[in-house]
C-alpha cells in the first residue's frame, strides 16, 4: 500500500522568519511549485517546500477496534 503524501509550502522574509499565514498543503507537486512562485511574486524573500507522508493507518486501526454497546455508545475494545 502506498501512503498518500502532501506538499507543505510556506513563505518567509529575511530576518523575520516564516509567515505561518502563508502555509498551504497540496497533494500535487506542480501545484506546490506554482504556489512557491506566487509567494515570491507577493514579496516573500524565500519559500520552503517539504513533502510529508500522510499516516492514516493508526486512525483506521482505532476505528476498527470500536464496538457499539447496547445503549448505542461506541467504546474501545
Amino acid at each position: 500500500m502506498t501512503l498518500p503524501r502532501a506538499y507543505a509550502v510556506i513563505g518567509g522574509c529575511d530576518y523575520e522568519g516564516e509567515d505561518f499565514s502563508s502555509l498551504r498543503l497540496f497533494d500535487y507537486h506542480s501545484a506546490a511549485v506554482a504556489y512557491t512562485k506566487e509567494l515570491k511574486d507577493q514579496g516573500y524573500d524565500y519559500t520552503k517546500m517539504e513533502m510529508r507522508w500522510i499516516e492514516q493507518i493508526p486512525a483506521l486501526q482505532e476505528i476498527l477496534t470500536l464496538k457499539r454497546r447496547e445503549d448505542g455508545i461506541l467504546e474501545q475494545v
